[in-house]
């Protein structure tokens, strides 16, 4: 019996509560006022609740460009975030026209230097394109845009996202690789400037180090195959093994080969030391004596024989002077080992402490006749005569 007035105190009491939700929820409901997003200041009435309105991107989206930017501003957008929602548009609309319109040969990136014909079938179109581009982005933006461009940034950086594989990279990854690229140009950029406030030149194991930590984001962007072409085509360790490899006829098997032998070694930033610290210097020949045996491991017999000898300056200037001349391929090496020999004569004179001065100019000029009658009885009286001209020119 006790019980029965603390049942009905209880009912009572949740019967209160519930009217009183009941009451305080009806201005919620009835009164609800809509205040676009971008106003700032506020006139509230008693006993109304104000809502902001989430704009959608459909409310935002507009074909027309002016109209987009106009409505974005309206909003509040900042100024970088719509050049950065322009530029990615447009940017996805002239990847598109590229590769339908553009006949981009793949860039032979195992070879030193690129086909100049390769190059010359699609820069016309190309540049036709950028330039629409960049007037479109120009006429929206106002000039210096393409200063924060990450587009821009990496075609100043020399990286087109072109070939088999990267072509075909999603747009979405294409824009990932082309902000990463402009972020590490960008710290690039601010070395070199630090360094110049400084009259300092850039410390080349800096530069490798910059270079590289860029090179490792993509790791995370791209798939393996994707990855590997990019840093074929834009690594440092690919480049330096271009040069290397200058006169030597690779296949684009035999140069991967190549790259993924020696990277691990051309990649570290000591290899690229230009100071005279002795560890370093150790360090660096250690690198460098390592890369020789996997240069020799990867390359075989032959193509290590021409890689030898296209380190040889006296190889080089023949080979050089042979082509301006037109002297046929099959009378390149003979000439080379004459001037080689000659080389190698007109060395030992000059060492010869056992020769007096003039004993020393008598013997240099014999060495350069018995040269010039070797050289004419190879290249016959035409050969010879041009020979002897673009030789002294160059001289």
């Amino acid at each position: 019996m006790r019980a029965r007035p603390w049942l009905l105190a209880s009912v009572g009491l949740n019967l209160f509560l519930a009217v009183s939700w009941w009451v305080a929820r009806e201005p919620l409901e009835d009164a609800a006022v809509v205040i676009p997003a971008y106003r700032t200041e506020l006139t509230v009435k008693t006993n109304t609740v104000i809502r902001r309105e989430n704009f959608t991107w459909d409310q935002l989206e507009s074909t027309n460009y002016a109209t987009l930017i106009a409505n974005l501003r309206k909003v509040g957008c900042p100024e970088q975030t719509i050049r950065d929602i322009v530029i990615a548009d447009i940017d996805r609309i002239f990847e598109r026209r590229r590769a339908n319109e553009v006949v981009a040969p793949d860039y032979e990136w195992w070879k030193t230097a690129p086909d100049p014909a390769i190059v010359q079938a699609s820069a016309a179109q190309a540049q036709a394109l950028e330039s629409e581009r960049s007037r479109l982005l120009t006429s929206l933006l106002g000039s210096g845009w393409e200063k924060n461009s990450p587009a821009s940034i990496a075609l100043r950086a020399g990286i087109s996202l072109t070939g088999p594989v990267l072509g075909d990279l999603p747009s979405a990854v294409k824009q990932e690789v082309l902000a990463a690229v402009a972020r590490g140009q960008q710290r690039i950029d601010a070395y070199l400037a630090a360094q110049n406030q400084i009259n300092q030149p850039p410390d080349p194991m800096e530069m490798a180090r910059l270079r590289q930590q860029f090179l490792t984001q993509m790791v995370v962007i791209l798939n393996p195959d994707a990855y590997q072409e990019f840093a074929l085509r834009y690594s440092q360790g690919a480049q330096y093994l271009r040069q290397q490899m200058a006169g030597v006829d690779l296949t684009p098997d035999q140069f991967r080969t190549l790259y993924n032998a020696v990277s691990p070694v051309i990649s570290q930033p000591v290899f690229y030391y230009g100071g005279s610290d002795s560890e370093l210097l150790q360090q660096q020949r250690s690198l460098q004596a390592q890369e020789q045996l996997d240069i020799k491991q990867a390359l075989g017999e032959q193509s290590y024989a021409a890689y030898n000898l296209e380190q040889d300056p006296v190889y080089r200037s023949s080979k050089a002077l042979a082509e301006q001349v037109g002297i046929p391929a099959t009378q390149l090496a003979p000439l080379y080992q004459i001037n080689r020999a000659t080389q190698a004569e007109l060395d030992r004179i000059r060492n010869d402490s056992t020769l007096t001065d003039d004993e020393k100019v008598q013997a240099l000029a014999q060495a350069q006749v018995a040269e010039q009658q070797s050289l004419q009885q190879l290249l016959g009286p035409d050969l010879f005569a041009k020979w002897l001209q673009s030789s002294s020119s160059t001289h």
